[in-house]
């Protein structure tokens, strides 16, 4: 989600550089890279005030919101309960993201570890 004009890379015509919103669907094999390496580039966006982390095994949101200070603060949501974000007014029901979504199973637990 872009607040106002989107502004976009020099070098890449496709890309906005000054998202407030970023929503990642969780997958067995990225999560980790999600959860690290990416999520510490996002970071380094000015604009950005959230991020949005969907599971696809559950119906749980976690969002990581910019506080005034500066500091990621982290925030969970499951089934029955609702989310806010900074950058938008109200909030948002989880069964709603996932309504009309079949979970993928979770996979066997010595595969995740």
């Amino acid at each position: 989600m872009i607040c106002g004009p989107t502004e976009r890379d020099p070098d890449d015509r496709n890309a906005a550089v000054n998202p407030a919103v970023l929503v990642e669907v969780l997958s067995d094999g990225t999560e980790a890279y999600d959860r690290g390496d990416k999520f510490a580039h996002y970071r380094q966006i000015p604009s950005l005030r959230d991020v949005v982390l969907v599971s696809q095994h559950e119906a749980r949101v976690e969002v990581y919101s910019r506080d005034e200070r500066g500091r990621w603060v982290l925030s969970t949501a499951n089934a029955g309960e609702r989310f806010s974000l900074t950058a938008m007014d109200g909030a948002i029901e989880v069964d709603r993201v996932y309504a009309d979504v079949e979970l993928a199973p979770a996979p066997p637990r010595a595969a995740r570890d």
